[in-house]
Formats: structure tokens, C-alpha cells, sequence
């Protein structure tokens, strides 16, 4: 063998009833080493059992040489499992968990799986090798632990054989220059393939590389030296020339932004910061992240050519083979958040011939990796896959639709093959089929919510129903058909019963203001005919005042209140069928006597109404009295005596009423009130009874805020300091010093408004000269706003909590 070819072993592994598959891993193997051959110095070596000689060792012992040198394992599964080698069920077990031992410990050999699928009549009565077979299978597809594809027939096989070599030749002729070792094999730590060419101007930077070592250079020669010795320029020299990629230390780049405008970077060191980039961001809070790495200035990403060599990197970080996923993580959020299509994961589907079985180029030279080929190849065989879909979902359109209908025929799990069509589907508005969704597990706030958000209103009743039954689902989504289904009808008693059996309060709330909206007989009998059925159930408990508006009258309804025993339900249900002005003197004598205008306290005391039990009865009578005052308009409230009748409910602190009372109390309470509101607001720690007491208590409490340890209160405070009270330049720029991050991100915000480009930029150096020090994360917000790609520079959460 020539000494600059290099080899990739693979070994194929399988019982004997595969036989036609494993000639044909062969001759595949031949075949692409001739094609590649005239581009390319990598070539492909397959071993198997049949080439182990008989030995007088156990037999196995010589096979297993074969899986320690191997660099790929190929493991192909029918319906036979094998024999025991003395050690493992059958030598293919044996072989795989050696396989995989060896993978876990040196991240090598890459390991694929291929199952032939098993006709049903077998599956009946499947016997104890297959049984074996699909029970290696199911465990295999749960740990998902290598590349997992099953096939149907030889020439499915050939195919997908086909590919996964083709593509192993494509990314090892890539990475062989610089990667492979002096025996002749792969080495296993591939680098990124993308070779940037836009540089602002590389001489500078190899002037500066060349003096920096020259300078340490003559320190370790002569003991000192008159050059400059810039340890951080030597650090990332030293980092960008690691065999594995490393992120620059969060100081030093802090450090070597500090001189930005005098710093050229060389190609490597591009390739670095870049790196840096995505593992912060793969570090960062999904929704909103929170990066303090200034690097966007170093990337030119504004420019058209520097663009370019950002997208080429982060595509090449995201879907080229490495082993960190953080950082794949945080290139394929960067895709997102810039909202970026590169030709390399986008290009038109009938350029590529997505449909074609053969992915490899026309042109071998060309040695094109087609976007279904990188788009396949990362769902079928990596652990970063959920992002990549969210990332798909983010930027695809309906020109994207045939790519994403090819690649969903070809993937290999059945969820994320759903995912893909529920995208195609939302694309091309075919709502109906996107309400699938909904059968599997949905996260709050991601992609899949919100297009069924969107689809709610074109499903049919048989799919609204549906996701009203769906457990799986954000409860917001339950909502939302809940209230689609009651604008075309009114719910069933059956359908209410099964809302009502979850026991979640949003959900039995918006089955009674269903109802109530409706305000129609067939309405309110569904909703009493299900709570009959229900007996005495705990669902409705807190709803019995809403079950008597239903079933009664006003007029009735006051009789009803007219019994001591009743008005406990009776009087609230009262103010639901009724305007608050014709209640307002009744709610004003029930709060002046503790509700003794409306019930006999003795008589209820003689039939065991004591202690926390009458309280809270008083208190629930009580609390539909405050939301009778807090409703009156202008012209009937009696704001002085009304508000002392509020301050005294709060005074009293009862669980049931303290909320009510102090949201009442923000629409009509003065500075006074501050503080009790605020005290409520701590116990139940609602931001908007926080925002409330500030603006009661004005702009020093909003101030005391600001100055708390507490971090939501401390960022509640800044808002409204910047929100209500319009703060002068100079105590904006000292929220940017506080030591709660997102009161240092809510002022960056406000800074941005308030300055240009140019002032921003003359910023950064102001903030980082103060004496005392300064926060990372405020400079690497001004830098993404100020030279990161506009649709992640203008993202409004890119820099919140």
C-alpha cells in the first residue's frame, strides 16, 4: 500500500442469515474506492469473521482482534441471533458490547446498525433467536447508542449502505491531511472542515503571531527580552493550534477585546472565537440566552464575505462529526436566532435530486455533501436532533417543503418523522394533518405549540376534542380548544365530564365561562347534568357559586341568599348574574359587619360553623363583595369610605380576600398603601402586585427595589425606574454595574434606544475603565448589538433572563 494512503477498517458483524448483505458491504466498499480514487487517498478495508484462520485460542478471541482495530463497526440483524461463544449469547453480542466498550472509552470505533425487518407471520411465533434479535433491538432503540436503520429488502440495504460509506469516505478525505497518523489509520479527533478565506487581512496577523513567539522565544532562550510578551495573543496561538478545539478562556478574550481595533486574527484563530461563540451559546438558557462572550466584532459577520465564513463554520459545527454537543448545540441555536438558510443545509430540492436514491455527486471531485444527505445523516445519528428540528421549524418555508417531505421519508424514529410533517404540513397550511401533534408530548412555548395555536381554529371537532383530552400537552392548548369548540357549540355533559375528572382549576374555569359566554339552556343543562354524574365530586368545589348562577335565576337567586346555610354560594352566584351597581350598598354592609347583614353567625354556630371553618365562609362572602366594589365605575364608587372599607379587608389578611383587596387597593390606593401591598405581594410573590406596590409607593420604593438581594424584585424595580419614571442617563448607566444580571441586560436594552452606533461603540470602553470592574456580559450584549447579524442583534429576548 502506498505510504500516503490511509485506511478505514470496518468490520462487519452478523449471524449467518445476512449473508447477501455482508457481500454486498464489500462490493460497495470496491465500488466507491474505485470512484474516489482518483480524488481521494482514502480507501475503505472491510474484515469480518471470514477472515479469522482457525487457532487453537477460542475461536472468538481471534475475531475480537479484529473489532479492536477497527475504525467503523457494522453490525447487520435478520431473525438469527447466533451461537454462545462461552462468554455472550452469540459472537455478534460479544462483538458489539466490545464494541461499544471501546467506543464509551476511546470514542472509537463509529458503530451503525442495520435490521432487516421481520415479516409478520414470524412475529407471531417468533422462537428463541428472534426473540433474542427483537429484544437486542428494542433495547438498542431506547439507548439510541449508535446509528440505527432498518431495511426491507437487499436493495434497500445496498442503498443505505451506500450511503453511510459514501458519506464516511467524503468526511475522512476532508479531515485525512490533518488528521491521519503515521500508521496509516484514521485518527480519531476530526477537525471542522470549513477553511475560512475571508480575512480583514491576514499578514498583519501572522506579523503579530511571528513577534509574540519571538518574544517568549528569547525569554526561554536568553532569560529576558525587550519584545512585547502578550500572553493572551500566545494563548489563543496555542489554542487554535490544538489537535482538539478549545474554548478561549473567558478572561483572556475579555482581555483581547479590550485592544479589538488592533487585534488581527489569523485563520485558526477565526476558527476559535467562533468555537467560543457556540459553546457559550450552547451553554446559555434556551429561550432567552444569556452569553458573555464578546466576540461578534473579531467575526465581521455584518459584511456579506464575513457572513459567509460565519455560516460555513457553524453549519460545518453543527451537522460535521465532533463530539462536543454542547457546541453543536449552541451552532445550531446561532442558525436559529440569525435565522440563517445556507445553501449548504437549504439549496433547492430538485437541484440536489433529493428523490434519487444515490446521493453521491455526479462529479466525484465535486465531493458535495447534498443537504438531505447532511440534514439525514444528523437525525438518524446524533443526540442534538430536537434542536435541529427547532431550528428547521424556525427558518423553513414553502419553497423547503419537498426536502422536508424527502428527509421525513427517510429518517428513521416515527416521532421525529412526525415532527418533520407536522412542519411540512403547517407550511403548506394543511392544518388538519399538522393537529397530529397533539397524540405526542408537546413543550410549553416551543414551535410545535404555536403552530397548533394557530391551527386551532381550522381543526375539526373530532381534533379539538382531542387536544382538549390531551394530557401531554401544554394547558394552554387545552384552553384554547375548549374555547374554539364553544364558539361553534356547547359542550357536552360527556366532554365536560372528562374535563372536569383532570381536576385542574384553569380547565374547570373554562368550562364555566363556556357556559356562562353561551348563556344558553343546552349550555348551562351540559354543565349541570355532568357535575350530576360527577356526585359529590371535589372538582367543582370552588365552583358551587358558578353552578347556581347556571341553574338559577336573580330573583331566586336572592331568595337563596335570604337563607343563612345558602349564602355562602348564594350571594357570590348572585353578583355573577347581576350588574355591581344595583350590589354595591349590599357589598358595602356585608364588608361593614363582617357579613352579619347577610347571615345569622349564631345560628350558623349552633350547626358547628366554628373557628377557621365560619371564617372562611365569611371570608368567601366577603371576597364577592370586594369584586363587586372593585367593578363600579367612577360615578358609583364611594372612593374615600370604599377605600377604608378595602384597607380594612386587607388589614385583615385572610388568605381568601388579601389578593383581591390589594388589587383593588393599586386602582385606588395612595402611597400609603405601598406597604401592604408589597407584603402580599411577598407571600404569593406575584410580579404584577410588585409592580403595583411601586406605583403606589412611587419612585424611592422603586429605588429600595432596585437596592434588594432578591432578583426579581431588584429587576422590577429597574423596569419601572425605566419604564414609569424615564431615569437620567447617568443612573441608567449604573444599573449596568448591578450585581443581579438581568437588571444589567433590561438597562443595555435602554441604553440601545437612547444611543447610536457610534456612541454605543465609544461605550464599551467607558463601561470597562471603571476602577471598581465590570460585567462580561454587558459588553458582549452591546457587541451582539452593535456587529452581530441583524435578526439576532434586533432579537428583543437575546439578551434577557
Amino acid at each position: 500500500m502506498a505510504a500516503n494512503v490511509r485506511e478505514v477498517v470496518v468490520f462487519i458483524a452478523s449471524p449467518g442469515d445476512v449473508t447477501d448483505e455482508r457481500e454486498a458491504v464489500r462490493k460497495i466498499a470496491e465500488s466507491l474506492n474505485n470512484l474516489h480514487s482518483s480524488v481521494s487517498t482514502v480507501r475503505i478495508r472491510v474484515t469480518g469473521w471470514e477472515h479469522v484462520q482457525p487457532e487453537h485460542e477460542r475461536p472468538q478471541e481471534v475475531i475480537n482482534e479484529l473489532v479492536d482495530e477497527c475504525d467503523v463497526f457494522i453490525g447487520v440483524l435478520y431473525k438469527k441471533w447466533g451461537s454462545p461463544t462461552g462468554h455472550y449469547d452469540s459472537g455478534f453480542e460479544e462483538e458489539y458490547e466490545r464494541a461499544l466498550k471501546r467506543r464509551k472509552e476511546a470514542k472509537a470505533p463509529d458503530i451503525a446498525l442495520y435490521f432487516k425487518r421481520v415479516e409478520q407471520d414470524f412475529l407471531a411465533d417468533p422462537g428463541e433467536q428472534l426473540k433474542k434479535v427483537l429484544q437486542f433491538q428494542r433495547k438498542f432503540q431506547e439507548e439510541h447508542s449508535a446509528l440505527y436503520r432498518e431495511f426491507s429488502s437487499i436493495d434497500d440495504f445496498k442503498a443505505k449502505i451506500y450511503e453511510y460509506l459514501n458519506r464516511l469516505l467524503i468526511l475522512t478525505r476532508k479531515h485525512v491531511d490533518a488528521n491521519a497518523g503515521s500508521d496509516g489509520k484514521l485518527a480519531r479527533t476530526p477537525q471542522m472542515t470549513t477553511e475560512v478565506t475571508h480575512l480583514n487581512n491576514p499578514d498583519p496577523a501572522r506579523q503579530a503571531i511571528a513577534s509574540s513567539l519571538s518574544a517568549f522565544s528569547e525569554l526561554a532562550i536568553r532569560g529576558h527580552t525587550d519584545g512585547d510578551l502578550d500572553r493572551d495573543r500566545l494563548l489563543l496561538v496555542a489554542l487554535a493550534f490544538q489537535p482538539d478545539m478549545v474554548s478561549i478562556p473567558m478572561h483572556a478574550l475579555n482581555r483581547l477585546y479590550g485592544r479589538r481595533a488592533e487585534l488581527h486574527l489569523s485563520a485558526m484563530e477565526y476558527k476559535t472565537v467562533i468555537w467560543t461563540l457556540a459553546e457559550s451559546y450552547g451553554s446559555a438558557a434556551t429561550k432567552a440566552p444569556n452569553v458573555a462572550t464578546p466576540a461578534w466584532y473579531f467575526l465581521d459577520a455584518r459584511s456579506e464575505s464575513g457572513l459567509v465564513d460565519l455560516l460555513d463554520m457553524l453549519v460545518s459545527l453543527a451537522f460535521d462529526e465532533h463530539e462536543d454537543f454542547v457546541v453543536r448545540c449552541g451552532a445550531l441555536r446561532l442558525l436559529s436566532l440569525i435565522k440563517a438558510k445556507p445553501s449548504q443545509l437549504w439549496m433547492s430540492a430538485t437541484e440536489k435530486g433529493v428523490s434519487e436514491v444515490s446521493l453521491v455527486s455526479p462529479d466525484p471531485s465535486a465531493m458535495d455533501i447534498t443537504p438531505i444527505e447532511r440534514w439525514e445523516y444528523h437525525l438518524n445519528s446524533t443526540d442534538s436532533t430536537a434542536l435541529a428540528i427547532d431550528y428547521m421549524a424556525n427558518v423553513a418555508e414553502i419553497r423547503d417543503v419537498p426536502l422536508i417531505q424527502e428527509l421525513a421519508r427517510r429518517v428513521e424514529s416515527r416521532a421525529m418523522r412526525s415532527r418533520l410533517l407536522a412542519i411540512s404540513n403547517y407550511l403548506t397550511k394543511d392544518f388538519n394533518a399538522l393537529m397530529a401533534l397533539s397524540s405526542g408530548y408537546v413543550v410549553s412555548d416551543s414551535w410545535e405549540e404555536a403552530f397548533l395555536l394557530e391551527g386551532v381554529e381550522h381543526a375539526t371537532e373530532e381534533e379539538l376534542l382531542q387536544l382538549v383530552n390531551a394530557r401531554t400537552v401544554p394547558i394552554r392548548l387545552n384552553l384554547a380548544a375548549i374555547a374554539e369548540i364553544s364558539m361553534r357549540r356547547a359542550l357536552g355533559s360527556e366532554e365536560i365530564v372528562q374535563i372536569l375528572t383532570r381536576k385542574n382549576e384553569q380547565l374547570t374555569t373554562a368550562v364555566f365561562d363556556a357556559a356562562s359566554k353561551l348563556d344558553t339552556a343546552e349550555a348551562r343543562m351540559s354543565v349541570l347534568e355532568a357535575v350530576a354524574s360527577l356526585g359529590d365530586s371535589d372538582a367543582v368545589s370552588e365552583h358551587k357559586p358558578r353552578l347556581l348562577a347556571l341553574t338559577y335565576g336573580p330573583e331566586e337567586l336572592r331568595r337563596l341568599a335570604a337563607d343563612t346555610h345558602r349564602v355562602i354560594n348564594a350571594w357570590p352566584a348572585l353578583t355573577l348574574v347581576h350588574s355591581a351597581e344595583p350590589l354595591a350598598t349590599e357589598a358595602r354592609s356585608i364588608l361593614d359587619t363582617d357579613c352579619a347583614s347577610h347571615m345569622d353567625v349564631k345560628e350558623l354556630e349552633q350547626f358547628g360553623y366554628k373557628g377557621a371553618v365560619l371564617a372562611y365562609v365569611r371570608a368567601k362572602v366577603r371576597l364577592a363583595a370586594l369584586e363587586v366594589l372593585d367593578q363600579l365605575g367612577d360615578s358609583h364608587a364611594e372612593h374615600d369610605n370604599d377605600l377604608q372599607r378595602v384597607r380594612a379587608e386587607l388589614h385583615r389578611s385572610h388568605i381568601i380576600t388579601r389578593e383581591q383587596a390589594a388589587r383593588t387597593l393599586i386602582k385606588w390606593g395612595t402611597e400609603e398603601d405601598a406597604p401592604a401591598v408589597l407584603e402580599v405581594a411577598n407571600k404569593v410573590r406575584d410580579p404584577e402586585l410588585f409592580l403595583g406596590a411601586i406605583k403606589l409607593g412611587g419612585i424611592r420604593l422603586a429605588r429600595r427595589f432596585l437596592k434588594s438581594d432578591d432578583a426579581q424584585e431588584a429587576t422590577l424595580g429597574a423596569a419601572a425606574l425605566i419604564e414609569s419614571y424615564d431615569i437620567g442617563q447617568r443612573e441608567l448607566q449604573e444599573l449596568l454595574y448591578s450585581d443581579h444580571p438581568a437588571v444589567r441586560l433590561r438597562a443595555v436594552r435602554e441604553v440601545r434606544k437612547r444611543c447610536s452606533d457610534e456612541q454605543l461603540a465609544e461605550f464599551i470602553e467607558v463601561y470597562r475603565s471603571r476602577a471598581s470592574g465590570y460585567y462580561y456580559d454587558v459588553v458582549a450584549a452591546i457587541d451582539r448589538m452593535l456587529y452581530a447579524p441583524l435578526p439576532l442583534a434586533e432579537h428583543p429576548g437575546a439578551d434577557a433572563i
